[in-house]
């Protein structure tokens, strides 16, 4: 039988844990991470000009990381955590127009590069902590950006 405790809560643990639920959708019982990805979809197509800007996305990674890091969590990643998934799509629209193709095409692809973890996004899942939860859906944004930025440069 597995021992289990009660970790004090400090007053920031609210904070960081409203952040990193992003506003508690980490909360919904099921498929939360897939929530916080249409919640981000659906912010960078009404508010493009800020979410989809370098800064923001540079933001979004950083902060991230140090809200993932300061909050008391067990396991390697919590579901309820989601705060790394809204920053994989940012990613995953850097730089591109937020017409809702490239939403949805960026959507579609993040999900399925953060659902299916090819190589080297397995990978850098092993890093410890904040570091390996946040660097698996970046990397995933990054390819989901690649493959929206060959679709919107060559198609016809």
């Amino acid at each position: 039988m597995k021992k289990t405790f009660m970790v004090k809560r400090r007053p920031i643990d609210n904070c960081l844990s409203f952040f990193n639920t992003c506003f508690y959708t980490g909360r919904i019982p099921f498929a939360p991470g897939t929530f916080a990805s249409v919640l981000a979809a659906v912010l960078i197509y009404f508010f493009p000009g800020v979410l989809t800007s370098l800064y923001w996305v540079c933001f979004c990674i950083i902060f991230g990381t140090i809200s993932i890091n300061g909050e008391r969590y067990e396991g390697k990643d919590p579901g309820h955590i989601v705060i790394d998934e809204f920053a994989g799509m940012c990613v995953a629209m850097a730089g591109h127009k937020a017409s809702i193709v490239n939403v949805i095409m960026a959507f579609v692809l993040f999900r399925v590069f953060d659902i299916i973890k090819p190589f080297p996004i397995n990978r850098v899942e092993r890093l410890p902590r904040g570091y390996g939860i946040m660097a698996d859906d970046v990397l995933a944004g990054i390819f989901s950006n690649i493959l929206v930025l060959a679709w919107t440069r060559f198609s016809f």
